[in-house]
C-alpha cells in the first residue's frame, strides 16, 4: 500500500503530493498539486493545471486528467463530477447529480438540488424517489432517510422499516445490527425493529466498529460494547474508531492509541493522531506530521508546515 505525503512549494501555499510505501520509502516523488488514498489499485491527483486523474502505484496514468476534485473507487465505480466512472475511465453514468454517493449494496444517494436525496441503481435510474432531506448509504439492508426533519429507516424497496421518529440532523448506518440516534436530546442504539437496546443516555455516539462504539458523557469519549456496557470510561477529549485493535486518542492535550479496553499501546506524546489506515497512521507534533507504524516506530516525517494528510473516511457514517 502508499500513502500520500506532500512538501511545501517554496514562496507558495501549495504543496507538492507524492506517496512513499509502508516503509516510508517514497515509491512517487511528490509532483502533483493534490492526492488522495490508493483504492483498488488507483489514486486521484492533480496536476498542474488543476485537472484530476487517476495512477497506478508506479505513478502511470490509468485515467486520463479531465476531471475536477479527488475521489476513490468502491467496488469498481467512482463517484465524481456529479456522474460514475468504471476503471477505464467511462462514464457508467453521465454527470448529472449535484451530490453523488458512493455505491453500497447496488443503491446511491444522489440529489440534483443539493436538497431532495433519493436512490438510484446502476443503470442511473431513481429506484427509490428523491423526498428525502438528506438522507445515508445502505448498511446491512437499511439506510437512514430524514423526512420532515425527522430520522427513520428504509429497505432497499422504500419502505419505511423503523418510522421517523428520531433527532438531530444525522443518525448512524448499521453495524453489528444497530444503530445511533437521538432522542429527547441524547444518543442511544437501536436494533433492526427501532427498539432501543442501548438507552439514549449520551451527548453523542458514533457506529459500532470492532464490537465498540464510541459514546461521549460530560464532554468527554469512551467505549462501549454491544451489550451497552462501559468498557472504557468516558475519559477521553477525542476518540475515534478502531481499526485493527487501536483507536486513535486525545487527553490533557496529547494523543496516543488505545486498545478496545482502553489502555495506551502507542503513549500520548503527540499533538494530534488520526486512525490507521493499513499498516500506517498519520500523528502531528509541532509543525510536522509523520507516518508511524502500529508500534509506534516512525517511518517517514514532512518538511516544517508540510499539509497534513487525512486518512480516507470510512465508508459507512
Amino acid at each position: 500500500m502508499l500513502y500520500p505525503i506532500s512538501v511545501p512549494i517554496p514562496n507558495s501555499a501549495e504543496d507538492l503530493c507524492g506517496y512513499i510505501n509502508s516503509y516510508g520509502e517514497v515509491a512517487i516523488p511528490p509532483s502533483y498539486l493534490g492526492c488522495a488514498h490508493f483504492f483498488e489499485g488507483v489514486a486521484a491527483v492533480v496536476d498542474g493545471e488543476g485537472r484530476s486523474g487517476f495512477i497506478d502505484r508506479w505513478g502511470r496514468v490509468e485515467i486520463p486528467f479531465r476531471f475536477e476534485g479527488l475521489s476513490r473507487f468502491h467496488n469498481g465505480i467512482c463517484a465524481i463530477n456529479g456522474g460514475y466512472i468504471n476503471h477505464g475511465g467511462d462514464w457508467l453514468i453521465e454527470p448529472q447529480f449535484l451530490v453523488a454517493s458512493e455505491f453500497s449494496e447496488g443503491l446511491a444517494f444522489v440529489s440534483r438540488d443539493g436538497e431532495n436525496f433519493g436512490f438510484i441503481d446502476l443503470t442511473g435510474n431513481f429506484v427509490i424517489p428523491p423526498e428525502f432531506r438528506p438522507c445515508r448509504r445502505f448498511w446491512e439492508g437499511l439506510a437512514a432517510v430524514c423526512i420532515d426533519d425527522r430520522w427513520g429507516y428504509i429497505d432497499t424497496v422504500g419502505r419505511l422499516r423503523i418510522p421517523a421518529v428520531f433527532e438531530g440532523k444525522r443518525a448512524t448506518g448499521f453495524s453489528n445490527g444497530m444503530a445511533g440516534v437521538q432522542m429527547d436530546g441524547r444518543w442511544g442504539f437501536i436494533n433492526r425493529e427501532g427498539i432501543f437496546v442501548v438507552k439514549p443516555e449520551y451527548e453523542d455516539a458514533r457506529p459500532f466498529v470492532e464490537g465498540r462504539a464510541c459514546v461521549q458523557q460530560g464532554g468527554r469519549w469512551g467505549l462501549i460494547d454491544t451489550d451497552g456496557r462501559q468498557v472504557v470510561e468516558c475519559r477521553f477529549d477525542k476518540l475515534d474508531r478502531l481499526d485493527g485493535g487501536m483507536a486513535p486518542a486525545n487527553t490533557d492535550g496529547k494523543a496516543g492509541f488505545i486498545s478496545p479496553e482502553g489502555r495506551w499501546l502507542i503513549e500520548p506524546t503527540f499533538d494530534r493522531c488520526f486512525r490507521f489506515f493499513g499498516d500506517l497512521a498519520i500523528v502531528r507534533r509541532g509543525k510536522t506530521y509523520s507516518y508511524i507504524r502500529r508500534d509506534g516506530a516512525v517511518v517517514w516525517t514532512s518538511e516544517v508546515g508540510a499539509l497534513v494528510q487525512h486518512p480516507p473516511a470510512p465508508f459507512f457514517v
